[in-house]
């Protein structure tokens, strides 16, 4: 345990450096812009987690945590309350993306490589749609006040009961919201001059020699 916890605390503090913490109020920015766009131009998409995408690429999984959690936490307060639980959701996708980047999934050589984003993006989805399908129906009743309310609404409409109806417009919206996001955060990442990525970036994104 003291082993585990050790390698817990070196980690964050490697990943913790003075560009991190420079990169985490840009990167809830980004959440929170791209979130606030698609919500006011009812869009039934969400784009808010391109920033704890971003982060988790650049800085790690731990930071990227940190920027998830504080998007929802800003966003529950300049936007609506029901946003604050979702964090968890947040913080998921975080650990998730910064596992792939760990694993090299972001270092693109050629074209076919561009499938492995596609791959964390549908890896991403799965994983919000698991952590969020129980807060959406358990707290908000399967509305959240959001544009993807729109689809929730549709396969309650159609017949579906609310729990079909919540995970069947997760199915369509998540993986699309999610790859997006994965990509965009990848363009991002890769526009970030070397020399002011940390040192977990430098690594995430460095080409094979």
């Amino acid at each position: 345990m003291a082993g585990e916890s050790s390698s817990i605390g070196e980690r964050a503090s490697e990943q913790f450096t003075t560009l991190a913490w420079v990169l985490i109020p840009v990167a809830v920015g980004i959440n929170v812009v791209g979130g606030t766009l698609t919500n006011v131009l009812r869009i039934p998409i969400y784009l808010d987690v391109i920033g704890t995408i971003l982060l988790a690429i650049l800085a790690g999984p731990l930071v990227g945590v940190v920027g998830g959690v504080l998007t929802n936490l800003v966003l529950g307060v300049t936007r609506s309350p029901t946003i604050i639980p979702f964090a968890v959701v947040n913080a998921a996708i975080a650990l998730v993306a910064g596992y792939f980047a760990m694993r090299g999934w972001f270092r693109i050589h050629e074209g076919r490589d561009y499938l492995k984003l596609a791959g964390v993006g549908v890896c991403v989805a799965l994983v919000s749609i698991v952590v969020s399908l129980p807060i959406v129906v358990t707290l908000f009743g399967g509305l959240t006040g959001t544009a993807p309310d729109i689809v929730v609404g549709a396969f309650l409409a159609a017949g579906f009961d609310l729990v079909p109806a919540v995970l069947a417009s997760q199915l369509v919206i998540e993986p699309i919201d999610k790859i997006s996001s994965v990509v965009i955060a990848y363009f991002i990442a890769k526009s970030v001059p070397e020399r002011y990525r940390p040192s977990f970036g430098q690594r995430a994104l460095a080409r094979d020699r």
